[in-house]
């Protein structure tokens, strides 16, 4: 059993010193003559040396020490020297900062101790209080700022919510609701904006699976605000304001793409800043992959975004910003953005005709969707049935606009149309027990858009009116109103309708 540190073996001694601080280890030295060969170790100061000082003065000439056998340096002697160096940089500072008088000679004291004030400068520099950032160096501005979005929950997502929740893809969500919560994407673009609003050039990097902020320095300058040779340009800083206030090493970085077998020039393309077209299209692909995930398990949806929107304006971004695919690539994001395209945004006819086209010439996809537009236009140009309640249809219970739940079912929807019995052809009439009703097929039956985008047709006897205020209505109902009312009838309760070419008197 060992009774005491002076009974350990040296190399003992050692391991257990290189996890001390040089001050303890000259403080060892102290209580007995048994420590002094072990606590004045050549590698163990060379150690302390390089652990606890990154920049040296070129007087040094610190590379050509390292590569030197350890014996020819006097460690300990050079790491004094540097602590000293050290306490002279912190007492000037203080008498800066204590007195306005005299501090051009003071920052001239400062300036001829050379490069060895730099991690003392470096050290003094990162505080966490609430100090002048503007002084900063740019380095310390933009640690400052990811500290203060992280202190303050404006980026990364709290523990317990699922990563790929569709409301994490959008910057709007992440600033007005409480939690703040945001993927990678998002939280660089946050950074991004307010890094800018105090003169850093803060970019998104579209590294690999999650995306990162580069931040360049002025041209002459580098990081820390030095001024650097004009044929040089200074390092960038990466950070993960993601994941909080911590530098990415860059050697970290490359060493990920080259564990994917980049290429170095392309390393060097994927580290650079990315361009709006870019992060763009990373977030369309981003909202289609939260889509997906979420459709898997649509039990544990829980978002208030209008995902069929989503959907399409993502679509739309991959089609348009996929610069480097073949159309042939393109295909099967085709048939989805078309079946939205017909169901919910027939007004964009247009577009598809200007935009999405064009891609397919020389593809058998280009006919077809030429003439799908054809018969969507063609179909525009006909006249609606115009449907008057005194020709036959007086037996008509309710009206277009009104707002109802389903006796059976329990959905609420908003009445679109009208039929005075059902049209609906007979094969459906039979799948859906339609004369099983009380009143079978001869009673009125209403077109719906339900609260979940669908549309349905309704029997009249499942019609029960509701009247609810706009804000009580279902958020998904409203969103998607526009496409058949021209506003909210806040006296009746209803929508008022635009289609009174079709139903004059509703």
């Amino acid at each position: 059993m060992v009774r005491s540190l002076i009974h350990l073996p040296d190399e003992i001694l050692n391991s257990v010193l290189c996890y001390s601080s040089p001050r303890s280890c000259a403080a060892l030295e102290q209580t007995n003559t048994r420590f002094r060969p072990v606590t004045n170790e050549p590698l163990l100061w060379r150690e302390y040396c390089q652990s606890h000082y990154k920049f040296w003065d070129n007087r040094h000439e610190i590379r050509q020490k390292l590569s030197r056998p350890v014996q020819s340096t006097d460690w300990k002697a050079l790491f004094v020297s540097r602590y000293l160096v050290d306490c002279s940089v912190t007492r000037i500072l203080g008498c800066i900062l204590d007195s306005q008088t005299g501090r051009i000679e003071k920052f001239r004291s400062v300036v001829d101790l050379g490069y060895d004030a730099k991690d003392t400068l470096l050290r003094h520099g990162c505080v966490n209080s609430g100090d002048d950032v503007l002084a900063r160096s740019p380095r310390a501005k933009a640690l400052a700022i990811a500290s203060w979005l992280e202190v303050n929950g404006l980026t990364g997502i709290d523990p317990g919510r699922e990563y790929h929740t569709l409301d994490h893809n959008f910057l709007g969500m992440a600033l007005q609701t409480t939690g703040h919560n945001s993927l990678p994407l998002v939280s660089a673009a946050i950074f991004c904006f307010v890094a800018r609003g105090i003169g850093l050039n803060a970019q998104p990097c579209g590294f690999p699976f999650h995306v990162h902020v580069i931040v360049t320095p002025q041209p002459g300058l580098d990081m820390e605000g030095n001024t650097v040779a004009e044929d040089r340009k200074g390092e960038p800083l990466y950070l993960d304001p993601f994941r909080g206030a911590r530098e990415t090493p860059v050697s970290a970085l490359r060493s990920q793409l080259a564990f994917l077998g980049m290429s170095t020039q392309d390393q060097i393309t994927t580290l650079g800043e990315s361009d709006t077209s870019a992060v763009v299209l990373r977030c369309g692909k981003n909202i289609l992959n939260s889509i997906r995930l979420e459709s898997q398990h649509p039990e544990a949806l829980n978002t208030s975004m209008d995902v069929v929107s989503a959907k399409y304006a993502a679509i739309w971004s991959v089609m348009l910003l996929s610069s480097d695919s073949r159309p042939t690539d393109l295909r099967h994001h085709l048939p989805r953005l078309m079946e939205l395209f017909v169901a919910d945004f027939p007004s964009d006819l247009f577009l598809i005709e200007k935009y999405i086209v064009p891609l397919f010439q020389g593809l058998y996809e280009h006919e077809h969707i030429l003439e799908r537009l054809h018969v969507m236009k063609t179909v525009d140009e006909i006249p609606k049935r115009v449907r008057r309640r005194s020709e036959g249809n007086t037996s008509i219970r309710y009206a277009v606009g009104q707002v109802f739940r389903h006796r059976r079912y329990n959905y609420t929807a908003v009445i679109t149309g009208w039929d005075s019995e059902c049209g609906a052809g007979e094969p459906w009439m039979m799948r859906m027990g339609i004369d099983r009703l009380e009143a079978g097929r001869h009673q009125s039956f209403y077109h719906v858009l339900v609260e979940d985008r669908s549309v349905r047709y309704v029997a009249e006897e499942n019609v029960e009116l509701i009247l609810l205020n706009f804000t009580e209505l279902p958020g998904s109902l409203t969103a998607i109103a526009g496409k058949h009312f021209k506003r909210w009838d806040e006296k009746n309760l209803m929508f008022v309708s635009n289609m009174k070419d079709e139903y004059p008197n509703d």
